[in-house]
Order: C-alpha cells, then sequence, then structure tokens
C-alpha cells in the first residue's frame, strides 16, 4: 500500500475518458476521498442553498460555475476530516487562471490525465443511458437486458439530452479551448502523467496504480 499521506492527485479528462471511473479506483486503492466538483455543485443545487440557486442558473445557461464558487466549495470540503490523509480532485482545475491560484492552497502532487479521441469520447457517451428517476447508469447495449425499465427504481432508462452527439460535440469543443491549456500548464511544471483512455479500465489503472 502507498503512502497515502503524500497524495494530492487531480484527475484531467475530456468527457468519456473514464476518469470518474479511475477515480473511484484510485479512491478504494490510496483511501483517500474522490471530490468531484461537479458533485460539490450538485448537492448545493439539491440542498436549495444560495449557492446552488445561483449554480443551477449557470448550469441551466450552459456556462461554467464561476470560479469563486468553485473555489470556495473546494477549499471547503478538503478541510474535512476524511481530506486529511490526501485526496483526489476531478473536475478541478478546468482553466489555467484556477490553476495558477490553487498554486498556494491545493498543491497537487500528481496530475493524471487521461486522453482519447473525440470519435470515442462520442460513441462511448453517446451510448449512455441513464434512469429518468435515480442515479443508475448503463449502456444502450445493456438496455436489451431489462428493456427501458431501470432495474433498481420504477423510472425508464433514458437517453440524456447532454448525451447526445451534438451536445456531446460542443462539450468537447469546450474541453478542448478551455481545459487542454490546463494539461500544457501541468506539464510545463512537470506533474502531468499522461495516460491512454482508450485502453480497458484495468489496464488504466494498473498504469496509474504503478506511476503513483
Amino acid at each position: 500500500m502507498p503512502d497515502i499521506g503524500e497524495h494530492r492527485l487531480i484527475l484531467i479528462g475530456p468527457q468519456g475518458s473514464g476518469k470518474g471511473t479511475q477515480g473511484e479506483l484510485l479512491q478504494v486503492y490510496l483511501q483517500i476521498p474522490t471530490i468531484s466538483t461537479g458533485q460539490l455543485c450538485r448537492a448545493e443545487i439539491e440542498k436549495g442553498t444560495d449557492i446552488g440557486k445561483s449554480i443551477e442558473g449557470f448550469v441551466h445557461d450552459g456556462a461554467l460555475v464561476p470560479d469563486a464558487i468553485v473555489i470556495a466549495l473546494l477549499k471547503e470540503r478538503i478541510r474535512e476530516y476524511d481530506a486529511q490523509e490526501g485526496f483526489i480532485i476531478d473536475g478541478f482545475p478546468r482553466t489555467v487562471e484556477q490553476a495558477r491560484d490553487a498554486e498556494g492552497w491545493l498543491h497537487p502532487t500528481k496530475v493524471i490525465v487521461i486522453e482519447i479521441s473525440k470519435k470515442l469520447a462520442i460513441d462511448r457517451m453517446s451510448a449512455r443511458r441513464a434512469c429518468s428517476q435515480c442515479r443508475y447508469k448503463t449502456t444502450a447495449s445493456n438496455v436489451g437486458l431489462h428493456g427501458s425499465q431501470c432495474p433498481r427504481c420504477p423510472g425508464k432508462l433514458i437517453q440524456r439530452d447532454d448525451d447526445r452527439p451534438e451536445a456531446i460535440q460542443k462539450r468537447l469543443d469546450m474541453y478542448s479551448a478551455v481545459t487542454e491549456p490546463v494539461v500544457e500548464y501541468y506539464k510545463q511544471t512537470g506533474l502531468a502523467e499522461r495516460f491512454n483512455g482508450s485502453l480497458s479500465i484495468p489496464l488504466v489503472f494498473m498504469e496509474i496504480a504503478h506511476v503513483l
């Protein structure tokens, strides 16, 4: 088992790269929490806080949540007890400005960059199906096993609007324009480690674990 106290990791990758799955695996392997800025924002929306209402407005307009909000939520989260031995950040930083700001308080030890082609990202994400009621997710290839019925609740399995090819392309274009410069920034600092996300989940995980 690695020395978990030394790991303050950042996961970066386009939609469909599998970084969320790798974050879950690394969380178990390293025994430190994976912290998703997306989940932090969704939690505020679900709680109906003033911050959540503000976030919901930006999401509805298709805009990025302002840096100040994301940074405030993340700073609060990494102060919690379970993050004192280390953490894995998914979804931050999204911009070079955020990366520079984080130098003074996040102090990452490694940036894990998972790369895939735009075609593969679109193929993977457009195959996703999600329950209309709970958070269960599967793929179109598995839907035939139980029709359009969610196996966990009375909800139906649907293709979300943001998993349609045209919406995915828009998100990938935003990633290229806004987040890829962050990868270049971390390459210059020597923190970035790049991995081929087109490989199988176990193989990608083994390669990441080997580097750590």
